[in-house]
């Protein structure tokens, strides 16, 4: 049997599970994008790192309100390592095709996890799960993977259905208002057009 799905490597990591911590992380990024100042000084990296503490403090607040029994935590530290019933999962972002080394690296207590997680013969053992957040340009979530990977290839990589794409406004984000906009000037290239004399 080919494995195309979370739940055909493991029976914890069901598509309800997965969408719920999804929505946590695509809510933080998203706070973090409206909160983006460039006149104060915000860059990319101030909002990288604003996007992963309010994504992580997210699920940390979740598993510290018992919001999900499924849900823990391995590793409370910046590098966050968490656990959807017993399989142990990160975050980062950038596609879901392309993991940086820093992404595919597992931790001592991750890899501990894995091993009390699956069966030694079980190739679900030898991934390592991650949820890819795939962004916009101004930072903003386009889509949200899980994937499981392989060394350097995505051996499973699901769409985790979010809807993002509900609204139709600028680049990432819902339309707020309509704009209404004058006529444009229409003319030869060179030549004043008759509107503007």
């Amino acid at each position: 049997m080919t494995k195309i799905f979370p739940w055909d490597y493991h029976p914890d990591l069901t598509e309800e599970r997965l969408v719920a911590v999804a929505r946590l992380i695509a809510d933080g990024r998203q706070v973090a994008v409206e909160l983006f100042d460039e006149e104060a000084g915000d860059n990319g990296w101030t909002l990288g790192c604003r996007a992963f503490q309010f994504a992580r403090a997210r699920i940390l607040r979740a598993v510290d309100h018992d919001a999900y029994s499924w849900l823990g935590v391995i590793d409370h530290s910046l590098q966050l390592i968490f656990t959807i019933g017993e399989v142990p999962v990160r975050i980062y972002r950038g596609e879901a095709e392309e993991p940086t080394d820093r992404t595919r690296r597992q931790s001592l207590n991750e890899l501990r996890q894995l091993a009390f997680s699956f069966d030694e013969r079980d190739e679900g053992r030898d991934l390592a799960y991650r949820f890819a957040v795939e962004t916009d340009i101004d930072g903003s979530v386009l889509a949200v993977k899980f994937v499981g990977l392989q060394g350097e290839t995505a051996v499973l990589n699901w769409d985790v259905p979010l809807n993002l794409s509900a609204g139709s406004g600028g680049i990432g984000k819902p339309a707020t208002e309509t704009v209404e906009l004058d006529a444009p000037n229409i003319a030869v290239r060179g030549r004043k057009s008759k509107t503007s004399e």
